[in-house]
């Protein structure tokens, strides 16, 4: 075997090939033909590779997250085998391949990241399980990352041959739009709203609030929920709906002055005091990623039980 022609730095700075007008299993092949490099290469890093994860083409315009962190580093961070689809114009196919090094957790870890970006027209994502199908590592879960709003057909076939789908209800402009697509996928098959992740905080603090046995009684003499917020974000919303589903009352939402999704909570009398972070903070998709096969607890109840929530002007 000969000596490999890469020095450690390069692994550092990243493995890389790349192909216009190609094909999956060219793909596929120059991808094993890299990680194959990087073994030769040797050095103290490890394969920590947790799953398939697969980002669908950005759709429709995306509203903006306050404090939301950018998801493309994010996803370049986390241990998996990335597969990134992406929209052009050509009639072909376009890949590009980088198997790279990167320092994660309190350990600094050096784990190989790999990552795969497929450029396709129209027509060849229409086909996007079939496409993607080569590139998919096998006896690990697969899950599907679907940016942006206003989800077509391509997302939801890969919806569809994920584990688990991950969203953002919050980037769409469109709430009413945004929570229809996230009833509808949380009720076919295990799904992470990150809109459902930045209200965390807040039900934590709620759940403690009322934890007592004498606090929970006030809910009988003062059956009534108020939320100030952002009446346009599903995150409000999923929060008062998750208040109505456990609090089983009729809950207000009514505008803030927009800083943040969620600014105030008053349940039975009683106020819940907003502290720092709860809009979400920037690693929420890692959150999501990290804890993917956690079953969110109470967001379906929430979902469902958004028609007691009364938006005031």
């Amino acid at each position: 075997m000969s000596a490999p022609t890469h020095a450690p730095e390069d692994l550092i700075r990243g493995l890389h090939w790349a192909a216009t007008d190609t094909g999956t299993d060219r793909v596929a092949a120059a991808l094993a033909r890299l990680l194959r490099d990087a073994e030769h290469l040797g050095g103290d890093h490890v394969s920590l590779r947790t799953m398939n994860l697969l980002v669908a083409p950005r759709a429709g315009p995306v509203a903006p997250v306050p404090h939301d962190g950018g998801s493309r580093e994010e996803l370049a961070l986390h241990p998996a085998r990335m597969v990134r689809l992406t929209r052009h114009d050509a009639d072909r196919l376009d890949g590009e391949v980088r198997v790279r090094l990167v320092r994660v957790g309190e350990a600094h870890m050096d784990v190989l990241v790999e990552d795969v970006h497929l450029r396709a027209d129209e027509d060849r994502l229409a086909h996007a399980p079939s496409l993607i199908a080569p590139l998919l590592a096998r006896g690990i879960p697969t899950v599907a990352w679907l940016p942006g709003c206003d989800h077509g057909a391509v997302a939801a076939a890969l919806a569809v041959t994920a584990h688990v789908t991950v969203f953002d209800s919050d980037r769409d402009p469109n709430p009413a739009r945004a929570l229809a697509f996230a009833h509808a996928t949380a009720l076919e098959h295990p799904s992470r709203d990150l809109a459902w992740l930045r209200t965390r905080s807040w039900r934590q603090r709620i759940s403690a609030a009322f934890e007592p046995e004498d606090a929970r009684g006030l809910l009988a003499f003062a059956p009534s929920a108020h939320v100030v917020g952002d009446p346009a974000s599903p995150a409000a919303l999923l929060l008062a709906g998750w208040i109505a589903a456990r609090a089983d009352v009729n809950v207000s939402l009514s505008p803030g002055t927009g800083a943040t999704p969620v600014e105030a909570v008053t349940i039975a009398g009683r106020a819940i005091a907003p502290r720092p972070g709860d809009a979400g903070d920037a690693a929420v998709l890692s959150q999501a990623l990290d804890t993917v096969y956690s079953a969110p607890r109470g967001y379906e109840d929430a979902l469902r039980s958004l028609g007691r929530v009364v938006l005031m002007p």
